[in-house]
């Protein structure tokens, strides 16, 4: 705990017991974990941690680690009553509020491409509409309508272009 003190003293900064956390492998026996607590006064937290809104894990990336991105989407369209709104609507919401959402973690971590096509998807729901529990059809492809108005499409960004960039 020297270091930890060194580092408080030095910089003038208290690190909060109470929010700091420690994560090691599943299989460390209950012994060590318990004298990590009792040395450091922090709780272990299993994997994954989130920092800043970003999951940090070791090892494999999994889709359930970004579900609160896609609650997150889906909640903000919940929100919205698409049947009030014309296209045109939907398309500034898409454009200005939607696709700027997952902007942070993306540009922090890459997130598996299952869970950016199931957010697109999820976008495209909404700019064609539901009747009910029934998904309305889609008159054109996500590809379409990611073409810039000149070329025949709506100027939506896709989620992957924006990934790939970041």
């Amino acid at each position: 705990m020297s270091i930890l003190e060194e580092y408080e003293h030095t910089s003038d900064q208290l690190i909060n017991k109470e929010k700091s956390h420690f994560t090691i492998p599943s299989n460390t026996s209950q012994n060590i974990i318990d004298r990590i607590q009792e040395v450091t006064g922090f709780s272990k937290k299993d994997s994954p941690i989130t920092y800043l809104g970003c999951p940090m894990y070791i090892g494999r990336q999994r889709i359930i680690y970004y579900s609160q991105l896609v609650d997150k989407v889906s909640e903000k369209i919940c929100g919205w009553q698409a049947k009030i709104l014309n296209f045109g609507g939907r398309i500034t919401l898409i454009k200005h509020v939607l696709l700027s959402m997952p902007i942070h973690i993306m540009a922090a971590v890459s997130p598996p491409s299952t869970t950016i096509k199931y957010i697109e998807s999820i976008i495209a729901e909404f700019f064609w509409g539901r009747d009910q529990d029934r998904r309305k059809y889609h008159w054109a492809s996500l590809e379409t309508m990611s073409l810039p108005y000149e070329e025949g499409g709506v100027g939506i960004r896709r989620l992957t272009d924006i990934c790939t960039a970041l």
